[in-house]
């Protein structure tokens, strides 16, 4: 039996390097699925490191090849550290009383697995599972924080409430602070009960109630025990703070009995925040907004901490259609944060109020553009379409609109409807002055080439600036000339744009770059990082934001140390996700030409590209409009699923995958591995751009919707105008994909022409 322990030790180190190799890595195929790729690869060599045993225990769970006995078999030789050929509970067996190896990440994690498997065999007694969870070194990971609170919970079980304690109190402080859950604090809470601290357990649980993590079921648990060692209606008689963090558990007509007996409870200044949140969510349930009011009032620092959990209370009010309520209620308290008005414009568009509507509106959409719900809704206010005729609002409200809502891609349909609300009033002078600045009004939109192509007289009656690269102006006016077509734009390729870049894009650019150097030395993003590269992404995420909270970072912070965990890990997902979200947040516009290297090529990344490339060239096809889909159906995550359940990079229904496959001739496949989906949603785009002119607009919408009904539509609306056509759209969701998907290919086109990327 060969051992490989050893080479754990050396897993470590290998972990730690930044550069790991390109596709071929190991890791990098256990985190993108690539099935495939490990079976070829163990077909020609036996594993040999635990990094490789690892992959073949993912392979066997995940891959349509896979066994479950044969999982199990390595499963267990991982831990006891060499092959096993049985999976007796004998065997398993050994590990309790085995030396245990160093414990890296790999092994703690197959340890869990290991775990789960042989709970669910029934392999172990309870108390040789508390056993075998014991011989795990405490630290600050997921799978120990998963494996103590499993322990804390047998061991309650078995009424063990000695060794709770005393296994709880030989942790240090900042571990015990991350490993106990909420459940495991309940639990120490009772330990203490049970063995007379009857102080410690009121503090225990007392800590546990005000962790904003807490379910409803642990604060029913702390509630019944309480009732129990106190009797049923001691809770309603504890001071005021501690009570509202009880209501969880409290049912509502004992709630109405709470408030009329207990009047305080509305003039109280609460101690904690959880307490705040309950109290202020059941009032606003029952309806009992002068209460409401006055504990809002009282509690005015809690209302500071986060402006939206008003709006949430707003949305409640709006949602039992109390509009009056829900505005007074907003305006009050609510700050001037997005939600505040969204809230006003929703509830005065119920009552009818369509000034202070369209007012609230565009000071939502000037302080958070990136909802197309509510942008299209705007349009709807400006443009009043009436049995096939258009009708404009007046000027100065689409001016309102446009010198409130920043310049962004997103503004581009209001930018195009003014273009075409001036042209319809006669506005010619307007208009032409209008066009030679438009690009500067929604920079990067899928509607700058829109407007370019209805607009092309007017806008060649000026000609085009000779310096292109002068000044902003000129820079912009000759954007607005060309669109940023790469082909038109002769003058700006290759030359150094930089001078243009929006505000805070490029110290963002530097930022990014170096995130990856912030996370080396640091063992908790370290750590993250490791689960990262084999695809836990929510064990990752739950480090990166255990440190985020200790360090006290804010959430731009937060992002950009997960844009540096996606490039060390090569989770492009995560990359070009947190990149997106630092750029809305910063209201950079995400315009390839006018952005930094570094920004522009994580947010249209090239992940898979031998792939993309081969079937792209297989079918005859643009790799950029394979990725402009990509980045649009799954953001590069290799194992998205989405509500209708569409899978894998490409999204493919399950359905159509299995026709797909059959026609091509592939068995035994999963949609998640990278080659399978790549292969498919390839071979389905190229037919459908066979069937529609070769134009990736129509086949996005086909792709979408269906090419079904695509055809439909084309019958309905279609009158040899595409762009107004898709305007006409009937389906909303096809409009906003077939935009992002042909805004995503100009995208990469773009990198690829002005930046050779």
């Amino acid at each position: 039996m060969r051992f490989f322990w050893v080479a754990s030790r050396i897993l470590l180190v290998y972990l730690a390097v930044p550069s790991l190799s390109a596709q071929d890595d190991i890791y990098y195929w256990v985190k993108s699925h690539q099935w495939d790729k490990i079976e070829n690869h163990f077909q020609r060599t036996s594993p040999s490191r635990e990094s490789e045993v690892y992959s073949l225990i993912e392979f066997h769970e995940k891959s349509p090849n896979g066994s479950k006995e044969t999982r199990f078999r390595y499963l267990i030789s991982l831990v006891r550290g060499v092959f096993v050929s049985e999976t007796s509970p004998e065997e398993v067996k050994k590990i309790l009383t085995q030396t245990m190896p160093f414990q890296t990440t790999l092994f703690r994690l197959t340890y869990w697995k290991l775990y789960t498997e042989i709970s669910q065999r029934n392999y172990l007694s309870t108390e040789e599972k508390i056993l075998f969870l014991s011989r795990l070194n405490w630290e600050e990971d997921p799978i120990c924080r998963k494996a103590f609170d499993e322990l804390i919970r047998l061991l309650a079980i078995e009424n063990r409430w000695k060794d709770i304690l005393e296994r709880s109190n030989s942790l240090s402080d900042s571990v015990k602070y991350y490993l106990l859950t909420p459940d495991s604090q309940y639990r120490l809470g009772k330990a203490k009960l049970m063995l007379g601290d009857e102080k410690g357990a009121i503090d225990e649980w007392n800590l546990c109630l005000q962790r904003d993590t807490i379910q409803e079921y642990t604060v029913q648990y702390i509630a019944a025990d309480w009732g129990k060692w106190k009797g049923n209606s001691s809770i309603h008689q504890l001071p005021i703070s501690e009570l509202t963090l009880f209501f969880p558990a409290i049912n509502t007509a004992d709630k109405e009995a709470i408030f009329k007996s207990r009047p305080e409870l509305f003039s109280t200044r609460l101690q904690f925040y959880q307490g705040f949140k309950h109290l202020t969510l059941q009032l606003t349930k029952l309806d009992r907004t002068d209460e409401l009011y006055r504990v809002l009032r009282n509690n005015k620092s809690f209302t500071e901490i986060d402006p939206g959990w008003v709006g949430q209370l707003g949305d409640i009010l709006y949602q039992q259609n109390k509009f009056h309520k829900a505005i007074d209620l907003v305006k009050s308290f609510g700050g001037k944060d997005p939600g505040t008005y969204r809230i006003l414009a929703a509830s005065y568009d119920r009552l009818g109020e369509k000034d202070l509507y369209f007012e609230n509106l565009v000071h939502y959409l000037g302080k958070f553009p990136f909802n197309l719900f509510y942008q299209d809704r705007l349009l709807d206010s400006l443009v009043i379409r009436n049995n096939g005729s258009i009708n404009y609002a007046p000027i100065p409200q689409f001016e309102k609109a446009l010198s409130e809502i920043p310049n962004l891609p997103v503004k581009g349909r209001l930018v195009y409807w003014y273009l075409r609300a001036l042209q319809s009033k006669g506005e010619t002078e307007r208009l032409q002055k209008e066009l030679k600045r438009y690009y500067l009004l929604c920079p990067g939109s899928y509607y700058t080439r829109v407007i370019r192509e209805e607009f092309i007289t007017q806008i060649q009656k000026e000609s085009k600036p000779d310096n292109p690269v002068y000044n902003k102006e000129s820079l912009y006016e000759y954007l607005s000339y060309t669109a940023g077509i790469p082909e038109e734009s002769t003058g700006l390729i290759g030359k150094n744009l930089g001078f243009a870049y929006p505000k805070g894009s490029y110290e963002l650019g530097i930022k990014l770059s170096n995130a990856s150097s912030r996370i080396q030395g640091n063992r908790t993003l370290l750590l993250a990082s490791d689960y990262f590269k084999v695809g836990e992404d929510a064990m990752g995420l739950s480090l990166v934001h255990h440190y985020s909270l200790k360090e006290k970072l804010s959430e731009e912070e937060k992002e950009e140390i997960l844009v540096g965990i996606g490039d060390q890990s090569k989770n492009t997902y995560y990359t070009a996700f947190y990149t997106r979200s630092l750029l809305k947040r910063y209201m950079i516009p995400d315009d390839p030409i006018l952005l930094p290297t570094q920004v522009s090529m994580r947010i249209y990344p090239r992940p898979h590209r031998d792939l993309v490339k081969s079937y792209a060239d297989e079918n005859g096809i643009s790799e950029d409009m394979v990725y402009a889909l990509m980045r649009q159906e799954s953001f590069f995550k290799e194992t998205a699923t989405s509500r209708s359940n569409a899978r894998g990079l490409m999204q493919i229904m399950p359905a159509t995958g299995k026709e797909l496959a059959q026609r091509m001739g592939v068995k035994d496949y999963s949609l998640y591995t990278p080659n399978i989906s790549i292969r498919l949603g390839t071979k389905f785009l190229a037919y459908l751009l066979k069937s529609n002119e070769n134009q990736l607009r129509w086949a996005s919408i086909a792709y979408n919707g269906g090419p079904g009904n695509l055809r439909k539509w084309k019958k309905q609306v279609y009158n040899g105008d595409f762009n107004h056509f898709l305007e006409d759209l009937p389906v909303k969701e096809s409009r906003d994909y077939c935009r992002i998907v042909v805004s995503n290919y100009y995208a990469y086109d773009i990198l690829k022409k002005y930046h050779k990327l």
